[in-house]
């Protein structure tokens, strides 16, 4: 399986209040000065007057990096597009990686005081042709990345599916496993 998108969800420790995303347009500017995160950055789109919507975007042309807040919970996603023919797992492991550079770039800015909780993400396959809502795909996908959630997680890891069996969604992964800290994850995703 090769998709072309995925996409990584880091959640916060705790919630930011909906006008707190408007903070993090001067942020993401800063971080296309400073070239602060992975990727060749291009803008920043500001929705963050959209409930439930995508927030604050930081778009580069290989990755996009978001702050939003959905459902009451607020994440950091990260969307690696423009894969090339990498491989799932290589894929996996090279939008994790970009993820927590961005988590850790966002705690250490002065701008805002934000941190991430670092013992679960969730995955989303952007392509519901190659990677379908069905236990297959499920059972697939989660075979090709477990290897790689094991090491950064450890063996106690778990794959949930946290799109539940609506075929009308994408599929999504909960990687989850024990509690840890960002700088250790990060340091384990870059030992790979």
């Amino acid at each position: 399986m090769n998709p072309k998108r995925l996409a990584i969800k880091l959640f916060t420790a705790r919630p930011l209040a909906q006008d707190g995303l408007a903070a993090f347009i001067g942020v993401f500017h800063g971080f296309i000065q400073r070239a602060a995160v992975p990727g060749l950055l291009i803008d920043v789109a500001d929705y963050a007057h959209v409930p439930d919507g995508p927030g604050v975007v930081l778009i580069g042309h290989d990755v996009d990096y978001g702050i939003e807040i959905v459902h009451g919970r607020t994440g950091l996603l990260t969307t690696r597009k423009r894969a090339g023919d990498e491989g799932l797992r290589a894929l996996f492991r090279d939008a994790l990686g970009r993820a927590l550079a961005a988590a850790h770039a966002i705690e250490s800015d002065p701008g805002v005081s934000l941190r991430f909780a670092a013992d679960a993400v969730e995955v989303a396959i952007l392509d519901r042709l190659a990677a379908p809502n069905t236990a297959s795909a499920f059972e697939l996908v989660s075979k090709e990345i477990a290897p790689i959630a094991r090491a950064v997680f450890g063996d106690a890891v778990k794959l949930e599916n946290a799109a539940g069996d609506d075929p009308r969604r994408m599929l999504t992964l909960r990687v989850s496993g024990g509690a840890a800290e960002l700088a250790a994850v990060a340091a384990r995703v870059e030992k790979l």
